[in-house]
């Protein structure tokens, strides 16, 4: 292997290390953010329960659901993550240099925008009251 072939292959790993890093970022933060959510949730229910806010209870599991998924979508980003680095690893080792599948990209703004659209629905309703 020459030298350009060398730093070609080289630079496309660092690639796609950059790119599982910012999946995993992402994954963290979409746990994080579900955490904070779900917990949320908890300190209405504490307050209400303390007599210092009305809150209906039908709403009270919204922010406990939503935090659960966002948590748990955040965990799947990155296990996933891993798993499509090490396939594009063993795709650039092997000379396969290509366009990685982009099912995950796709399956994962599906689904973040579903629970957008969940947590829209439960903001409009709790508003709307």
């Amino acid at each position: 292997m020459d030298d350009k072939t060398k730093d070609e292959t080289i630079r496309v790993h660092q690639a796609n290390e950059r790119t599982m890093l910012a999946w995993i970022r992402t994954g963290i933060a979409l746990m994080a953010f579900g955490f904070a959510i779900a917990r949320f949730g908890v300190f209405l229910r504490q307050i209400a329960s303390a007599g210092q806010l009305t809150l209906r209870t039908d709403h009270a599991l919204g922010s406990a659901w939503i935090g659960a998924v966002l948590v748990a979508l955040g965990m799947l980003a990155n296990l996933l993550a891993t798993i499509r680095y090490a396939r594009v690893r063993s795709a650039i080792e092997r000379g396969d240099v290509g366009a990685p599948n982009a099912t995950m990209v796709y399956v994962f703004g599906a689904t973040a925008t579903l629970v957008g659209l969940v947590m829209t629905v439960l903001l409009a309703r709790a508003l709307g009251e």
